[in-house]
């Protein structure tokens, strides 16, 4: 699911979750964009925060993952602010150059722990068979 970060009126950037066989694993996925303009506001963080709150309040993940390339400081800054640990990483060519993935894990007791933005959900009940939940 891709949502739109929009500020007076603009989008901004972008947030997604996703996941495969959730009903069975329990693991959700997230990617995001976040326009430069719009870097250190504290977007990128209430934008993932509020995936998070999805997967984890709203439909009871155990665990998140996400990602990074090692030269993107702020991404990788924003998940530690959040909770995640490293999980390895992998080898990607991107423009035909090597680069460095960063995995990052985060648990639902992890999270806990690190909630620091406030957020509210309405009419999830009714989308939880669309998740593969009931």
């Amino acid at each position: 699911m891709n949502l739109a970060v929009v500020r007076d009126g603009t989008v901004v950037g972008t947030q997604g979750i996703g996941a495969r066989d959730f009903s069975v694993r329990r693991e959700v996925g997230t990617g995001s964009w976040l326009g430069r303009a719009y870097h250190r506001q504290g977007l990128g963080t209430e934008m993932r925060a509020a995936v998070l709150h999805l997967a984890f309040a709203g439909l009871g993940a155990q665990h998140a993952v996400s990602g990074a390339y090692a030269d993107n400081a702020a991404s990788l800054a924003v998940s530690r602010k959040l909770g995640y640990h490293e999980d390895g990483i992998e080898r990607h060519a991107v423009r035909a150059e090597p680069a460095v993935l960063r995995r990052l894990r985060l648990t639902a007791e992890q999270w806990q722990q690190h909630q620091l933005v406030p957020v509210k959900m309405e009419g999830l009940p009714e989308c939880l068979p669309w998740f593969g939940l009931t």
